[in-house]
């Protein structure tokens, strides 16, 4: 049980994180530099030297942790398997082993130190958060962000370790990786190659044809269905989905998992998002989307319990959450953005929050209007005959 003024300090905290800051616009000012004296530059495919458990994990590092695409049109053009607010990557990732660290730059995909010796059999991913990346309006907000972002990020390589011969466990100081059997063989992540948070040329908006029931439902059963190793299965949030346009729903609030309506709460469900969410509807016509969904916790439960830990453990869980529901959103053709954006006391109350509970996400997704437009980084290849492929 934590101290009453550890308490009351991590309430502060949480509750600062709320509505009212007025982030400045523009693009991230943090773009990470090669740094001189750092020693030797290990490429990740050469971790393949460590034989299996190496290659594997080389390969988990490169489709969860580094860019998959550009987008030359969009300002925040560094997409990766997971979201980070104006693409300024608020987590360091350091690669350790039992004998000797390394920092991972994602950019250039290599491990930055010595040369790194073959593990014993265990690897560790040490998160580092990095909230002043963000500009200085963010305030206290870019702590939540970092926390959001970390869940997203350790949720990301659960998602992608599903498919290979690795083990991944969380904790609250990172990611433990180990050799094991994939436990979703054949899992294809479709969140890295093709996860949009959509494109608005004039303001974001979503395709106005209804948006097939089947899309809608695999959106909300990842709720319940996370990965082994994800920060998502500490449980702990609350959920509520806002449903508009999509056929064999009916307009309303629904629990996610299993999909059901909310007795009571049916109609324009999206309305009320829209009127919770703090920016112009010409900026993201937020109303005309499909779905909507609201993370939820008790955070003063949570911190009475646990003090400043309990709270960022549930913003990790939702960014977890988040996370996953944006894989399934990239699977099913759609676009995916959540965002922090919102006031929280209203879209509470249109949700049917529990009067002890505080928003801590909200997901938004539908089917883009327009189709992606970004450069391939597959690696060109040469086929027996000699011609060139990607």
């Amino acid at each position: 049980m934590a101290h009453h003024d550890e308490v009351a300090l991590a309430l502060a905290a949480a509750y600062a994180h709320g509505p009212g800051k007025a982030p400045i616009p523009g693009a991230a000012v943090h773009r990470e530099p090669a740094r001189a004296g750092e020693g030797t530059r290990t490429p990740l495919r050469d971790l393949a030297a460590w034989g299996e458990f190496g290659a594997a994990v080389a390969e988990l590092l490169v489709s969860a942790l580094t860019p998959q695409r550009w987008e030359p049109y969009n300002p925040y053009n560094d997409h990766r398997a997971y979201p980070s607010p104006r693409a300024a990557y608020l987590v360091d990732v350091g690669v350790r082993t039992e004998r000797g660290r390394w920092r991972l730059d994602p950019v250039r995909r290599e491990l930055v130190g010595a040369a790194p010796p073959a593990p014993a059999g265990t690897v560790w991913l040490d998160l580092a958060q990095r909230p002043e990346r963000l500009r200085p309006g963010y305030g206290e907000l870019a702590d939540a962000l970092a926390e959001l972002e970390t869940g997203h990020l350790a949720a990301a390589v659960a998602e992608h370790a599903a498919a290979l011969p690795l083990t991944v466990a969380y904790g609250p100081a990172g990611v433990t990786l180990a050799p094991g059997v994939p436990s979703r063989p054949g899992q294809a992540v479709a969140g890295g190659e093709r996860r949009s948070a959509g494109l608005g040329p004039r303001g974001l908006s979503a395709d106005p044809r209804p948006l097939p029931g089947e899309a809608a439902r695999a959106f909300a059963a990842a709720v319940a269905d996370p990965p082994p190793g994800s920060p998502a299965a500490g449980g702990g949030v609350w959920c509520r989905l806002a449903v508009r346009n999509v056929t064999g729903l009916a307009d309303g609030w629904y629990v996610p998992a299993p999909l059901s309506p909310v007795a009571g709460r049916a109609g324009a469900a999206m309305a009320a998002v829209q009127a919770a969410y703090s920016y112009p509807r010409t900026q993201f016509d937020v109303g005309g989307t499909n779905l909507a969904l609201l993370v939820a916790a008790d955070v003063g439960s949570a911190v009475r319990a646990s003090g400043a830990a309990g709270y960022r453990a549930l913003l990790r869980t939702a960014g977890a959450v988040a996370q996953h529901v944006c894989s399934a959103a990239a699977g099913a053709g759609l676009f995916c953005r959540p965002v922090r954006a919102i006031r929280e006391g209203l879209l509470e109350a249109a949700a049917g929050a529990p009067a002890s509970h505080d928003a801590l996400y909200l997901v938004l997704a539908g089917r883009p209007r327009f189709t992606w437009f970004d450069y391939d980084l597959t690696p060109v290849t040469a086929d027996p005959a000699g011609e060139e492929r990607r």
